[in-house]
């Protein structure tokens, strides 16, 4: 195969991409105004992907120089099939996803192990730095994966996964999670 004809190679830091996609999520729900917000997740809830941009990725020579680019799109999906109890709203949310990113940044931070998961098979990633809260004395638990969609796009999937699966949670006291 001729050089025009191979397919282009870039290479993705999923560090940077997964710090990147928690940036813009923290914008989304936490920074603007509560309204905005609130619409956001009444779209996710509804099945629908919202656009978050896109990620410019650059291979450049030996020089520095740029040789290709690729715009890659990036999108946010919700998932709170496995969410437990009642209430699903937007605080409930809001401090699912305050935990979570706040885990995320505290391991970015301490340039620590994220444990991630990846599924062979997509090439999805599974971010396991869970976000915690508890509504009465439900537990629900909320991480981010980062999938590669159909069209050379990434897809953040938020997906609130079963807290039964998490023996710690059926005697961790309160404290150490988001009340909601």
């Amino acid at each position: 195969m001729s050089d025009a004809q191979s397919p282009k190679k870039f290479n993705l830091n999923m560090v940077q991409v997964l710090d990147l996609g928690c940036g813009i999520m923290h914008q989304a729900f936490i920074k603007q105004p509560a309204d905005k917000a609130k619409a956001l997740l009444k779209d996710l809830k509804n099945g629908k992907r919202i656009p978050l941009g896109a990620l410019t990725l650059t291979n450049k020579n030996a020089e520095g120089e740029v040789k290709d680019q690729l715009e890659v799109p990036m999108s946010l999906e919700l998932d709170y099939s496995e969410f437990k109890g009642a209430g699903f709203g937007f605080p409930v949310f809001e401090a699912a996803l305050k935990a979570m990113l706040s885990r995320i940044g505290q391991t970015l931070k301490a340039k620590k192990d994220l444990n991630i998961l990846t599924n062979q098979e997509t090439g999805g990633t599974l971010v396991h730095q869970p976000g915690v809260v508890k509504v009465d004395d439900q537990f629900n638990v909320l991480v981010v994966c980062i999938e590669p969609g159909k069209k050379e796009d990434i897809i953040f999937k938020l997906m609130f996964v079963d807290p039964d699966q998490y023996e710690q949670l059926r005697s961790e006291p309160a404290d150490k999670s988001a009340e909601a």
